[in-house]
């Protein structure tokens, strides 16, 4: 209640720009990831991914893959860059990462890496 009143004592175009900026914070610390197989390489994950990055949410690619090769033509196409994309060779290897990389929300295909990721792992 405090902060309302606050912000209500600027004028509208100040409380615009405050509104934007803590908007843009917001999006800064949202880190999203998907799983490639499954996931990032169907119709409704593409969608998903490139609504993200047009938002200007931080999209990653995490996957089980060995390589980064197969994924490279789809991250082009969302806008992902190439320092975002993970080839880690297992589902245990890609729940710690995306733990360590902080990401808010993993959609992912496979309902055990999900389960391993509360509040985080999702099915799209």
């Amino acid at each position: 209640m405090g902060d309302e009143k606050m912000i209500q004592e600027y004028p509208s175009e100040q409380r615009a720009a405050i509104c934007r900026s803590s908007f843009e914070e917001n999006l800064a610390t949202t880190r999203v990831s998907f799983d490639y197989d499954g996931t990032l390489n169907r119709a409704v994950g593409i969608r998903k991914a490139m609504e993200l990055v047009e938002k200007g949410v931080i999209v990653y690619i995490i996957s089980a893959r060995d390589s980064v090769n197969f994924m490279l033509k789809i991250a082009r196409r969302v806008g992902i860059p190439v320092e975002r994309i993970y080839a880690v060779g297992s589902n245990e290897k890609k729940i710690e990462l995306v733990k360590k990389l902080k990401i808010t929300t993993h959609y992912d295909n496979n309902i055990d890496v999900v389960r391993a990721l509360p509040g985080v792992g999702a099915m799209i």
